[in-house]
């Protein structure tokens, strides 16, 4: 059983020890190929209104398109990072075209690339997370891209599309070629052409037309913010995740404890006194970022333009190191233009 999510509006990590440790890195996992199943219903090409698909790739991190763990090992040596054979741009435009494009139809789709992640590392639902009976449901695939259609050189604002979809039994082992999320996936975009196709129907006539130019400088604008071109990290306390992303903590007076292998944070008062907080954002040594996650701060690295840092999955991490499902650790990343978890 499937079910997808319609919202509105990017590895394992070790937990904080005494000693420093240099955070691991996804590129050094072993990769998974994903293809794109084939099998994709063609019987709505006599109706797209797209000759032709191009694709933009915006992702903070354009090195892989998710992450599978080995759930049940104390070990990390068979989690796996899952890649396309080629760039995802190529691969997504190539199946579209393929499978979504009619030649003589009188527009192009463009289609930029926001975010896609395939995981079963974490729980993709705060609900699920909290529900014992559920706590294998978390493997999952989010993806959220904007959608234009070209004609000389102008696009028309399509729509955003922005989807979580996740299955209710974990499928996918290590064991296994990986086709659930690969046929899922298809369905996915192929729900995205499909739409794409039947809203710019009704667009057409009225909507606004921008150049290619204000969609590239629009895109690339959100990698422009303090956190990602500042080098120099500012030492303090995130309040929120705006803060984060301005590189500007606005809590000065603090101080970190450790209580075993957890980093808790502590807000001074005017008295001296100090008391725990599990509120903030997050948290920045000046050299190194840690977000709170369950009333610890999590040390979090970077790829790319992608944040990412690993935790456990209940709030009683704080005096354990397990989990209920017997696996210590879950890895989310950040979504950098909402400071969304996922």
């Amino acid at each position: 059983m499937k079910t997808s999510i319609l919202v509105a509006c990017p590895l394992f990590l070790y937990l904080f020890a005494p000693a420093q440790v240099k955070p691991p890195s996804l590129s050094a996992l072993p990769a998974v190929t994903i293809r794109l199943n084939q099998d994709a219903s063609t019987q709505n090409n006599t109706n797209s209104l797209f000759n032709h698909f191009e694709v933009i790739d915006q992702r903070p991190d354009t090195g892989r398109i998710g992450l599978h763990i080995n759930k049940g090992a104390a070990g990390h040596a068979r989690d796996r990072q899952l890649v396309f054979p080629r760039p995802a741009a190529t691969e997504i435009a190539d199946w579209l075209n393929q499978h979504f494009a009619r030649p003589d139809a009188p527009y192009t789709g463009l289609i930029v690339l926001r975010t896609l992640w395939l995981s079963d590392a974490n729980y993709p639902l705060e609900d699920l997370m909290r529900d014992p009976q559920k706590q294998q449901e978390r493997t999952h695939i989010r993806l959220k891209a904007e959608v234009y259609a070209g004609k000389d050189s102008n696009y028309i604002p399509v729509f955003r599309f922005d989807t979580l979809s996740y299955t209710v039994k974990a499928v996918y082992s290590i064991h296994s070629p990986y086709s659930s999320w690969e046929r899922d996936l298809a369905d996915i975009l192929g729900d995205l052409a499909d739409s794409a196709s039947n809203l710019t129907g009704q667009k057409q006539s009225y909507s606004r037309q921008i150049p290619l130019t204000a969609i590239h400088q629009f895109n690339q604008s959100r990698f422009a913010s303090p956190i990602d071109s500042n080098s120099d990290l500012t030492r303090g306390v995130y309040a929120s995740f705006e803060e984060f992303k301005n590189n500007s903590p606005s809590i000065r007076n603090f101080e970190i404890k450790t209580a075993g292998p957890n980093l808790l944070l502590y807000i001074k008062e005017s008295n001296g006194r100090s008391y725990y907080s599990h509120d903030a954002w997050g948290y920045c040594d000046g050299k190194n970022i840690f977000i709170m996650r369950d009333g610890a701060l999590r040390s979090a690295w970077k790829e790319g333009k992608a944040f990412y840092f690993s935790a456990s999955g209940t709030t009683t991490s704080i005096s354990s190191n397990t989990t209920p499902s017997g696996h210590s650790r879950y890895i989310y990343t950040i979504d950098m233009d909402t400071g969304s978890i996922y």
